[in-house]
């Protein structure tokens, strides 16, 4: 197991809430790193792809505050729509060099004593790393996992079966 440099802060996701938080520790001058199991940011709007995918709010209230979009194509933005827009946060804040995509956190211990959080995580490559932070943020979001319902017989459906976020 290899070891990361220590970083003030880990964030865990890069859905709203992570950009969000990686914005706000940049800009207050914060060493993070962002964890994101997937090979893009999004979250929602990067797994969610079927047609028709919307947002049910009023599309303004997607922007943040410090990057407000005026400009949304409609009052309910389709999906892609704001994955383009968070894409373009991301880009235009630098925070990039700051992911580490394909990587999962495994676990997170915290030593009271030192005040330091020791993150496991894993990759798609099989490898495995440590990072150690003062703060650990949890931004993985309600619907990054598909919840499957259990239905009779689905088990001997011979049909084609998806979910909207796989």
């Amino acid at each position: 197991m290899s070891t990361v440099a220590e970083v003030d802060v880990v964030v865990v996701g890069t859905g709203f809430s992570g950009i969000g938080m990686a914005v706000a520790l940049q800009d207050a001058g914060r060493s993070f790193v962002i964890l994101e199991k997937a090979d893009e940011i999004g979250g929602t709007w990067r797994d969610n792809r079927y047609p028709g995918v919307a947002c049910d709010v009023p599309s303004h209230l997607y922007s943040f505050s410090f990057e407000l979009n005026p400009y949304w194509s409609h009052t309910y933005s389709r999906g892609d729509v704001i994955q383009d827009y968070l894409l373009a946060v991301v880009e235009k804040y630098g925070l990039r060099e700051h992911i580490r995509f394909d990587t999962a956190l495994h676990a997170a211990d915290f030593d009271e004593s030192s005040g330091v959080w020791t993150i496991a995580t894993h990759s798609s490559d099989g490898s495995t790393h440590t990072v150690t932070a003062r703060a650990l943020v949890l931004g993985v979001g309600a619907l990054h996992l598909p919840h499957i319902p259990l239905i009779d017989g689905l088990h001997t459906f011979a049909g084609e079966l998806i979910h909207t976020a796989a």
